[in-house]
């Protein structure tokens, strides 16, 4: 798949990796073109999770109606975004038109799904997909592709490379009860991960540094706004210990960890990092990165023999910043935005494919390559 695309070749004015970070950020919140919805209809859902702990999920769908027997895609947002995300929504709404079913979900406890969970989400909690994929192929289609965005990428690859093992740790933390056998059905045909932060470790210590103040505040306001409004059980008080929280790295370690069933930041990092289960998956997907990403190193990414997983198209751009890849305007991407134009292009190649046979047959990898 995508044998050929067009290269990205940034705006003029946004080269930069902050830049183009910024500017992909920004670009959903211009009044006027802010996305409102994917669709006419959009259909709002609250399911029980899969891992019978109690806790709920709370995901929006918007249906094709165009002809019968289309596939489905879910969407899988980052850290602390939701399924209102302006990213999630964009793409939504061109996925929709080129006739796809979208499933847009919050993880457990974010956005408007705060308040019907107790457990709280993290970057190697696959449960929730795995909840949601499940609903898919029972009401929507046969066919199910999943997308994840940053903290959701490294999900969306966790879930499809981790064993049984993996998730029974998961499920024990959870106290529910363990599956026993290997993992047979990964219940989706492709994927694709954008912008994914395979090693978390490296990734924290990066966004905690100096030069990246601005993301670091944005990212500790929202998380410490949705520990106190969730009121979670906690093993230190939050109303005194927050206050003096100042990197990423302490939350994960303070609340993160513990509420993930690990005893430290490093354990969470270890387990959760998506680099170590990417040569363990069997199915082709796109993995889509910038060099000059200003949150996630370089380091996940060289760390991967991609030669392994020929079936995995590993796309990696000079420039393009984190979920930015803000480009000069193109008759096949007018709004810019050329990492929609990948995501969808891959996509419409594999629906077109399963007409003629299974998505894995055929296939040509794309490797390292540098667009």
């Amino acid at each position: 798949m995508l044998a050929s695309f067009v290269p990205f070749h940034p705006h003029f004015l946004f080269r930069s990796g902050h830049a183009q970070t910024l500017a992909g950020h920004m670009q959903g919140r211009i009044p006027g073109k802010a996305p409102y919805r994917p669709g006419l209809r959009t259909e709002k859902f609250i399911l029980p999770c899969d891992d019978a702990s109690g806790d709920r999920l709370l995901f929006y769908v918007e249906r094709c109606h165009l002809k019968a027997n289309v596939p489905a895609v879910i969407l899988v947002h980052g850290l602390e975004g939701d399924a209102h995300s302006s990213y999630i929504l964009i793409l939504a709404r061109k996925l929709l038109a080129a006739g796809f079913h979208v499933i847009r979900f919050n993880m457990r406890t974010c956005g408007d799904g705060l308040h019907i969970a107790r457990n709280a989400y993290n970057a190697g909690l696959t449960l929730d997909l795995q909840t949601i994929l499940r609903f898919a192929i029972k009401h929507l289609s046969s066919r199910v592709a999943v997308v994840g965005f940053s903290l959701g990428a490294n999900v969306v690859l966790k879930y499809f490379g981790e064993d049984q093992s993996e998730r029974n740790r998961q499920r024990e933390f959870l106290r529910t009860p363990p599956v026993k056998g290997p993992i047979l059905d990964r219940l989706a045909e492709t994927f694709v991960a954008v912008s994914p932060p395979l090693d978390l470790r490296s990734s924290c210590h990066k966004i905690d540094s100096s030069n990246m103040r601005i993301y670091r505040l944005s990212f500790i306001k929202e998380m410490k706004r949705s520990i106190l409004e969730k009121n979670y059980t906690l093993p230190f008080d939050p109303e005194k210990e927050l206050p003096e929280i100042r990197t990423i790295f302490d939350i994960d370690h303070s609340f993160t960890a513990p509420m993930a069933g690990f005893r430290t930041a490093l354990e969470y990092y270890a387990c959760a990092s998506a680099q170590r289960y990417v040569t363990s998956i069997k199915l082709p997907g796109l993995v889509l990165h910038a060099q000059d990403d200003p949150m996630i190193t370089m380091d996940g990414w060289q760390k991967v023999d991609w030669k392994e997983v020929p079936h995995i198209q590993a796309v990696l751009t000079r420039e393009g910043g984190h979920l930015g890849w803000y480009a000069r305007k193109h008759p096949l991407f007018r709004d810019r935005r050329w990492m929609d134009y990948l995501v969808l292009n891959y996509l419409l190649e594999w629906r077109d494919r399963q007409r003629n046979g299974p998505a894995y047959r055929n296939m040509r990898s794309l490797d390292f390559r540098i667009a």
